[in-house]
């Protein structure tokens, strides 16, 4: 039964590193008239502005800890006392850069585990898979420019569904009527899938830093296999941006698992400027 852990953190990988959001960064394969410009520059602007992103941030380096008895528990699986032991006990840390691959760096505080290797090669993965989905979809604006949208097709409720195309993934994004992301369709040979996200006010609202997303449910078709989890976020601010505190996953309601980020340490970076 040691494996059960493992599968279920393989689960849970598959998804968040399946479904990052793919930047289109320039790269729309759709010709638009000139005439059509200004509109598409508009709810351009418009989309990028309107939630949190930390475009300045380039680095954010964060101890990581799991609630593993909430892990476990909701398995219905109970570890042998001295791998739980050893299990809560790993400390963790992570450096993550934008744009490149976190450094994560494990220490057994109490003694580490017969297959060590095989469960941090399993952390890692998982919290690679969720830095990237952090720095594509929470701290990087969905659309840039006018360039990268391909189509903008107008709804009865005021809303409209934005096209866009990168990586031979196929994006469309449904905003409200305040041009906010509220649903992603993903469509890629390799995968199909749907994010939906929800936003809570930022403690102060200005400008930039109107709402945060604060819930994401992801829908993941591969081939026949359908996977569905709920992400949750909770912010801590951190050298003045705001960045997760609290990261929890739901697969289905079969399994939940939770992270903690603390002691943390960020750097600022500026992107590159795409909103021209």
């Amino acid at each position: 039964m040691q494996n059960v852990p493992m599968r279920c953190l393989t689960v849970i990988l598959l998804v968040v590193i399946n479904l990052n959001f793919p930047s289109a960064q320039g790269q729309a394969t759709s010709p638009k008239s000139t005439s059509a410009s200004p509109d598409y520059a508009t709810v351009a602007t418009a989309i990028r502005d309107s939630y949190y992103h930390p475009d300045a941030m380039s680095t954010l380096n964060c101890a990581v800890s799991v609630d593993w008895p909430a892990f476990f528990g909701s398995l219905k699986f109970n570890p042998p006392a001295e791998r739980l032991k050893a299990i809560r006990g790993l400390t963790m840390r992570m450096q993550s850069v934008r744009g490149k691959s976190p450094i994560i760096t494990f220490e057994w505080t109490s003694g580490a585990m017969d297959n060590k290797e095989q469960f941090e090669d399993g952390l890692k993965q998982m919290l690679g898979g969720f830095d990237q989905m952090y720095w594509s979809l929470v701290a990087s604006p969905p659309i840039n420019n006018a360039a990268e949208i391909t189509k903008i097709e107008p709804m009865a409720n005021g809303g409209a569904e934005v096209y866009s195309s990168s990586d031979n993934t196929k994006v469309v994004i449904t905003v409200d009527r305040e041009n906010v992301p509220t649903h992603y369709t993903l469509d890629s040979p390799a995968m199909n899938g749907t994010i939906d996200l929800r936003y809570t006010p930022a403690p102060k609202p200005v400008p930039g830093d109107v709402r945060r997303i604060s819930s994401m449910d992801v829908s993941e078709r591969i081939g026949t296999s359908i996977i569905n989890v709920k992400v949750g976020l909770d912010y801590q601010t951190v050298d003045g941006f705001s960045v997760p505190g609290h990261v929890s996953y739901d697969l289905g309601g079969a399994y939940s698992l939770s992270m903690e980020f603390s002691n943390c340490f960020a750097s600022k970076g500026a992107i590159a400027d795409k909103s021209k």
